[in-house]
């Protein structure tokens, strides 16, 4: 640009200084507008996305509360019974338990005309009159239609809390009427109303159509039950907000109103102008303080031209580089986006924009009609339409530019999820962004399937089991048809995780699942409880009981048949199968987790029997169950309480002189008295609970052994101690034994610890090994019930034994069976070849006692010599010392 004169370079200078700041004047005007009616507009879609949501829960709310009271007729067979027929007090439980399923209630009660309490969900409310208001019990009881009504709030004076009533009434078998009532707290309500949202200036209600405020957010106590203006339902129906005065507090707002399931009732939602503005006023402060400080940056740039033109090339240029940094910008947004002007032809677009759209490339071009590129999308979106299917696909499309403009979501041919945003420009003009929420949508569909399904079998998990079976029970108890829970365990497979690692059995766990599903119908539902545990809900079963037995019993052997077909474990053929437990549902109302458990107790029984069948529940497997816990609960008390004792059996040589004795469990029980060791031990086994039961004695018998060193009668009597298979593998046994041994200080020689042969014989190595070890200690070991099992010889010559026992099932048959006698004989010769005593247990008789010292069996132990008793008698019972004696 070349110099001027000063006149005509002063009057350029003026009048561009003037344009400019009629621009900048525009651009804020426009800009302040533009916030301003966006600010309004949001305020209006926050208020309709409020009203959407708390209509929904609203609804939800009323209608459980609708189908609790319409349900309460089949509940307690109201129908059919008169009003002397009802029980209060059973139906008051029945009632009690009912109102638990539903959060939103405070009570449950179930009144005459006169309003006299029949039947409470609070029983002490019986015979009491209800504090419901007569007026509310007359418009109910003169329904022509049994329909939920809502009364008017009402002060509750037992909690003094707000409340509203809600009502239906039921026809008995004499053609009288009673009432059930609901008493929901008005703070519940509210709660649900707002539904946690925090939006500025809110005002929500629920209301009548006369304008009677039933529930308001936030609380305002005064307001609850007068009459608002205008009443709702002199205003005509309108889907959007609508500028009026807000519900509570009467300001400029917009509101917006919806009507509820229940006739009358309305949900409203206010956000006053002011609040809805509040953003608005400070961005428009920062708009000014922009224009202003513009306006003071052009009369300063002005001046300054006038005295330095000059820098006009300098400026020229700076603007040059602020618009290319603008283009920069525009061109690096993550949104595409695309300007038209008032006749809905291209201005300007960016990269993203057509990246995008790639179908578009080399279509986009500037004063390019809006509608050409539309047409091309549907060419590219909906390929198989014809012609006419094409155009009024791009004729919706094209009319969304006139408004309203809200936020839409559309997928693209590719299966892009795009987020659209129209917005007027103040020329009439339109800006559309498109955002790509793919990977948005993706992380929510993530979220939800970590939340409702198991990860590694993709089938539904615990949760959404237990929604699904929650669901069920109530559609039975609605159709009268029975389900089915099938509950299945993986036979050993513990055993091939530890084998073959977690990996492989994660396959098989897959493999599983996948062949679950194939033997149940679409409707039922196949879940995973976690490790190897699989849950299958049959549903729609047959209405009665033994054909939905039947039918959940095919499938479960269809299930099992499955399952024992081999599967392919990295390249190698597995074979496996199931414990399935079952049980049908859909009589009466069952809690979700009862029958899981019902379930998982029939799976156990089936564990127990054998495996890989089928076992449906027997209530009788509760009571056996529960009546194990009991006594592993006693059990685990008696050693604290000092409720276990000992006795002492005399075992004897020849003439019946004593030689020892062995220790044996009582437990003193205080409810059920002396209780055998047969009847606990074995839970003691299974539980654990045999380690600390197994020291006691143990150390109580070596403290027996102590005392008897000052005692001349006892002095030299060995004392055998029985050890169970638990004890003797535990990892710490000999250095308990040999703890015991020091603690006590008594020689190790006159304890003997019975074995039986079954634990010897099992794991041989490590038995040995343990048995060396206390050996080397002086402790005696001898073979308990010698003869039952399949002892071999090379594994007798191999332990460090002292005694070999002849159980009392041979001793028992002496003179009896021929082949009992040659057994006891075989073992006294056997002992005798080893070098090992021989003891006889159970000997009752004199020709028992005879035919084994004939046979070389002095050695003695049973009710012949003396029963089992507490110590003060065994020591009583002793004979006195003789020099002949020992």
């Amino acid at each position: 640009m070349s110099l001027q004169s000063p006149s005509r370079s002063t009057a350029f200078v003026l009048s561009l200084v003037v344009l400019l700041l009629s621009a900048v004047a525009a651009i804020a005007i426009s800009l302040d507008r533009d916030r301003k009616q966006t600010a309004l507009k949001e305020s209006q879609a926050t208020a309709v996305s409020f009203v959407n949501g708390a209509e929904a829960a609203i609804n939800r709310s009323l209608l459980g509360v609708d189908v609790l009271l319409a349900s309460t007729d089949q509940l307690l067979g109201l129908s059919g019974q008169m009003r002397d027929w009802i029980d209060p007090v059973a139906a008051s439980a029945l009632m009690q338990k009912a109102m638990r399923q539903n959060l939103l209630i405070d009570r449950v009660t179930l009144l005459d005309a006169a309003g006299e309490n029949v039947a409470s969900s609070e029983p002490s409310e019986l015979g009491v009159r209800s504090a419901v208001p007569m007026e509310f019990i007359k418009n109910v009881m003169n329904q022509p239609v049994s329909l939920l009504m809502v009364s008017s709030p009402d002060t509750s004076f037992r909690s003094s809390q707000t409340m509203l009533h809600m009502g239906r009434h039921i026809r008995l078998a004499d053609g009288s009427s009673l009432i059930v009532v609901a008493d929901v707290p008005v703070s519940q309500l509210r709660a649900i109303l707002i539904q946690g949202a925090s939006i500025a200036g809110l005002q929500a209600t629920i209301e009548r159509g006369n304008g009677e405020l039933l529930v308001e957010a936030p609380a305002r106590g005064q307001l609850v039950g007068r009459l608002l203006s205008p009443p709702l339902a002199t205003l005509p129906p309108a889907d959007q907000a609508r500028a009026m005065p807000a519900r509570l507090d009467g300001s400029p707002a917009s509101v917006v109103v919806r009507n509820l399931l229940y006739g009358g009732i309305f949900v409203t939602a206010s956000i006053p102008v002011a609040s809805a503005l509040q953003d608005w006023k400070h961005e428009a402060w920062l708009i000014n303080v922009l224009a202003l400080s513009m306006a003071a940056a052009i009369l300063a740039a002005g001046g300054f031209s006038l005295w330095h033109l000059s820098r006009l090339h300098a400026a020229q240029a700076n603007i040059s580089k602020a618009q290319q940094t603008l283009a920069q910008a525009l061109e690096s947004m993550v949104s595409g986006f695309v300007l038209l002007d008032a006749s809905q032809r291209v201005l300007t677009w960016n990269r993203r924009f057509v990246e995008l759209h790639p179908w578009l490339a080399g279509r986009v071009r500037s004063g390019e009609p809006f509608r050409t590129l539309v047409e091309a999308t549907a060419v590219a979106s909906i390929p198989e339409a014809d012609a006419a299917d094409r155009r009024q696909w791009v004729d919706q499309r094209m009319a969304l530019l006139q408004g309203p403009f809200e936020a839409r979501q559309v997928i693209g041919p590719d299966g892009t999820n795009l987020e659209v945003v129209e917005r007027p420009t103040p020329d009439g003009g339109t800006v559309i962004v498109y955002q790509d929420v793919t990977r948005l949508h993706r992380a929510i569909a993530d979220v939800e399937m970590l939340a409702f399904y198991d990860p590694l079998t993709g089938l539904p998990n615990r949760r959404l089991l237990n929604d699904r079976l929650q669901q069920s029970i109530i559609a039975s108890l609605r159709t009268g048809r029975h389900g089915a829970l099938l509950f299945l365990d993986l036979d050993h497979f513990k055993t091939l995780n530890d084998t073959a690692g977690h990996d492989t059995g994660d396959v098989l766990l897959q493999q599983v699942a996948q062949r679950l599903k194939t033997c149940v119908r679409e409707e039922d539902t196949v879940a995973r409880l976690g490790g190897d545990e699989f849950v299958v809900m049959l549903q729609s079963l047959s209405a009665s009981p033994q054909e939905a037995a039947t039918q959940a019993r095919k499938v479960g052997e269809t299930i099992l048949s499955s399952l024992n077909k081999p599967y392919l474990l990295n390249g190698n053929d597995y074979h496996s199968g199931g414990s399935l437990g079952a049980t049908l549902f859909g009589k009466t109302h069952q809690d979700a987790a009862d029958l899981l458990k019902q379930a998982d107790i029939a799976m156990y029984q089936v564990k127990n029997t054998g495996r890989n069948a089928l076992c449906f529940f027997d209530p009788n497997m509760l009571a056996t169950i529960t009546a194990r816990a009991d006594t592993e609960r006693a059990l685990r008390q008696a050693l604290d309480l000092q409720q276990l004792v000992l006795y002492y059996q005399i075992q004897v040589a020849a003439h019946g002189r004593p030689v020892g004795a062995e220790v044996l469990l009582r437990w003193k029980h205080p409810e059920n008295g002396m209780v055998l060791p047969g009847q606990f031990i074995g839970l003691a086994e299974e539980t654990g609970l045999i380690l600390p039961i197994g020291e006691w004695v143990l150390r109580s018998a070596c403290q027996q052994l102590k005392q008897w060193e000052t005692n001349l009668k006892a002095s030299a009597l060995q004392l055998a101690v029985n050890v169970s298979a638990r004890q003797l593998r535990s990892p710490g046994f000999v250095q308990l034994v040999s703890r015991i041994v020091a603690e006590t200080g008594i020689q190790p020689r006159l304890l003997k610890l019975e074995l039986t042969e079954s634990m010897v014989l099992d794991n041989i190595n490590d038995t040995i090994a343990t048995m060396q070890q206390l050996k080397a200690l002086g402790v005696r070991f001898s073979i308990d019930d010698f003869g039952t099992g399949y002892s071999s010889l090379a594994y007798l010559t191999r332990l460090p034994l002292d005694q070999l026992k002849i159980d009392q099932s041979f001793v028992r048959n002496i003179g009896q069976q021929a082949s009992d006698s040659a057994v006891i004989d075989t073992i006294i010769g056997l002992a005798r070849s080893l070098g090992l005593e021989v003891i006889a247990e159970g000997v009752e008789t004199t020709a028992q006692r005879d035919f084994l010292a004939q046979h070389g069996c002095e050695r003695c132990q049973g009710y012949l010599f003396g029963k089992p008793v507490p110590i003060t008698e065994f020591e009583a019972a002793l004979p006195p010392v003789t020099p002949s004696a020992y």
